[in-house]
């Protein structure tokens, strides 16, 4: 039962990521995990994947980032790179949207 309410969770959580970002973008989407983030919970773990997701080296390159960093107030400054330039943040945006979205697909499955 725990279980299926961790994958209840974690899909829920993955849903409001997603709306978020849709509906208001990119930087707050990311303010909405960290503000809900807690030790070990689902909004923690997606936030850190992300990070790291967007801190692969191609990824960093085309976004025009040398590192995203893990503080939130740092990470908000390196957002604000990406968004002096227009494609960049519209790939930012595609690349998370179409993460998250596989994200559920696969949460679904599991």
């Amino acid at each position: 039962m725990k279980h299926a309410q961790q994958i209840s969770r974690n899909e829920r959580v993955l849903r409001k990521a997603l709306g978020v970002l849709e509906e208001d973008g990119i930087y707050a989407m990311f303010l909405w995990l960290e503000k809900n983030k807690k030790n070990n919970a689902p909004e923690e773990k997606i936030r850190r994947e992300l990070t790291d997701l967007l801190n692969d080296g191609g990824l960093r390159e085309l976004l025009g980032v040398d590192k995203f960093r893990k503080d939130f107030d740092e990470f908000t400054e390196d957002l604000l790179k990406v968004a002096s330039d227009l494609e960049r943040l519209l790939l930012l945006k595609r690349i998370l949207q179409r993460t998250l979205t596989y994200a559920l697909y696969h949460a679904g499955i599991d």
